[in-house]
């Protein structure tokens, strides 16, 4: 029997408590630094494990990605794998606990493991298995299993699956960064190379299923001012004031990241031309508001220019739809300052 919970859940008041956070918040904290450090997927299903080690024993957890054939395969360490995890292998396509997180819910309980591995699974004994979605954006990475005697706390199991989900992304970022890019270290946010490739991607998925898509971009005319008076360190702090505010505008399914060294551009999937200019202005009216510190005056204002496209009105290729994007930052300026 598995049920579907968003936080909490009946849990027996008899069974030793199964707790990721020993000792302080700190030292949780510092023990959640490997999983970043990571360099491979060995390490960090060794930082995972080390994580969540229970010194009575009553909890295991493993990390569990899409191989690409309809199974997740389990993340094993060097050193301490979860004995009883180690050799399983979850389908993503059976019904089942895996197929319902992995279909939307955040989370799915399960009475015991031998639900959620089936009949080929491991006898686990009577423990409870806690299936958390590995989930970056609107895409699938995996299942997140943690196996306790019932009292683990399953909003902490959901945070973590959080930390692990990211860190995921980390690495394959790391793993792609001689092909497609990496990360912008300025913005905190993934840079030009990797944006070129996640276009190719969406214009083509756009075009197979014939559905709209957008591409915005927001340009800082005038940053070198601001380098020039306050430093480039104070140029990164409020660039990634201005990404901090983006985030917290757009959807869970659009695509954020650096598009040269004073641009930022969005990918709109499933949005209209005019849903998105009107998505870009209200974006546009947050972050003119943001003052930079550092010294600067205080009455600097950022010279934000805005350039938008969309598919299929202004092409069906990624190069068509940055070409038309680019024109209009110059365009759409005269524009603001003839008016």
């Amino acid at each position: 029997m598995n049920e579907s919970v968003k936080k909490d859940g009946t849990q027996p008041d008899d069974q030793p408590a199964a707790t990721l956070d020993r000792g302080s918040a700190v030292d949780f904290l510092d023990r959640l630094l490997p999983l970043y450090a990571a360099a491979d997927f060995r390490a960090l299903a060794d930082a995972l494990t080390s994580l969540v080690d229970s010194p009575s024993g009553s909890l295991t957890a493993c990390a569990f990605v899409d191989d690409g054939s309809g199974m997740l395969s389990p993340l094993i360490g060097e050193h301490s794998p979860p004995p009883d995890l180690a050799d399983i292998r979850l389908s993503a396509t059976e019904p089942g606990p895996v197929a319902d997180v992995l279909s939307g819910g955040e989370i799915v309980v399960s009475d015991n493991l031998e639900d959620v591995t089936g009949e080929d699974g491991v006898d686990a004994g009577p423990r409870r298995a806690v299936l958390c979605r590995l989930a970056w954006e609107s895409e699938n990475l995996g299942v997140a299993l943690f196996c306790d005697q019932g009292q683990g706390d399953l909003e902490q199991y959901l945070k973590l699956a959080d930390h692990i989900s990211l860190a995921l992304v980390r690495l394959r970022a790391l793993n792609r960064s001689y092909r497609f890019g990496g990360i912008d270290p300025a913005r905190w946010m993934f840079d030009r190379e990797w944006l070129s490739q996640r276009l190719e991607e969406e214009v083509a998925r756009a075009k197979r299923y014939s559905r709209p898509f957008a591409l915005l971009l927001f340009h800082f005319q005038n940053l070198d001012r601001l380098t020039e008076e306050a430093g480039s360190q104070q140029t990164g702090v409020f660039l990634r004031r201005v990404a901090a505010v983006m985030r917290g505008q757009i959807r869970t399914p659009d695509i954020m990241a650096g598009y040269g060294e004073a641009s930022i551009a969005l990918l709109l999937p499933e949005t209209e031309r005019i849903p998105a200019i009107a998505t870009q202005e209200r974006i546009a009216a947050h972050i003119r508001k943001l003052r930079p510190s550092g010294g600067v005056e205080t009455n600097w204002t950022p010279d934000l220019r805005l350039g938008a496209a969309a598919h299929p009105e202004d092409g069906d290729t990624a190069t068509a739809l940055l070409t038309i994007a680019e024109s209009q930052l110059e365009e759409r300026y005269e524009l603001q300052e003839s008016a």
